[in-house]
């Protein structure tokens, strides 16, 4: 072989290696990146989870501080983006009904709705307060759209047997027969084991034994003489 062909191969080699040493750095940078990313991700998630626990339990203790529906109302405004804001209000506003303040309660318990989620447990118990603070004022219909908005849940919420139940005692108290059957019918039908529940199966059986009993009909004795019609005397003219 010539000896002139081996500075060449050498120099071929050398640029093998470096083009693979390029290639290398192109794959590993972008992981390197990637992984980086991702670890600030993790980073910042823990960040705001470890926030957000403290400020939940800075509620927590702020609500066991407070004392009456103002305080409460108070911490809601403090703590704002937590949950405990929405159990700060629902508790000022129960706090308001059993003083009979309803325009209180109706605020507080209208605010909770305001921040809660439509499917959660918070938003109905607020719903089902709301709805009495309505029956409590004498608002019947605005009472039976609030009960209805959670009755209407069924098994997605626990609040449901109760919200069945104060709407068919609002129809019973209307004499709507109809109405009142069809939902307790329907809260009977709940797969839970409410008292609610086992009271609307219950009343179901009155409202079938009631439609079923036969008519009552006067007892007659065939070998009876009909009896004779009293005529009432007339007066007898003065002389």
């Amino acid at each position: 072989m010539r000896r002139d062909f081996y500075p060449l191969m050498m120099a071929d080699d050398s640029n093998i290696l470096d083009a693979e040493t390029i290639n290398w750095r192109m794959v590993a940078y972008p992981i390197v990146v990637a992984v980086v990313v991702l670890f600030c991700g993790f980073g910042y998630y823990y960040y705001q989870q470890s926030v957000k626990e403290q400020l939940a339990s800075q509620a927590g203790e702020a609500i066991a501080q407070a004392k009456t529906p103002e305080q409460l109302v108070k911490v809601a405004d403090q703590f704002p983006t937590t949950d405990q804001a929405t159990l700060a209000l629902l508790s000022a506003a129960g706090q308001s009904f059993d003083k009979k303040d309803y325009a209180a309660a109706t605020k507080s318990y209208q605010r909770a709705l305001s921040i809660t989620d439509e499917n959660s447990y918070l938003h109905d118990s607020a719903q089902v307060g709301l709805a009495a603070t309505f029956d409590a004022l004498g608002n019947t219909e605005e009472a039976l759209h609030a009960y209805m908005a959670v009755a209407h849940r069924g098994n997605n919420s626990p609040y449901a047997p109760f919200a069945c139940q104060a709407l068919a005692s609002i129809y019973e108290q209307r004499g709507d027969k109809s109405n009142e059957r069809q939902i307790l019918s329907e809260l009977a039908g709940l797969g839970s084991d409410s008292p609610f529940v086992k009271d609307a199966a219950a009343k179901l059986k009155e409202f079938t034994s009631a439609n079923d009993a036969p008519l009552s009909s006067p007892q007659t004795n065939p070998g009876a003489p009909a009896p004779t019609p009293t005529v009432n005397a007339a007066p007898a003219p003065k002389q």
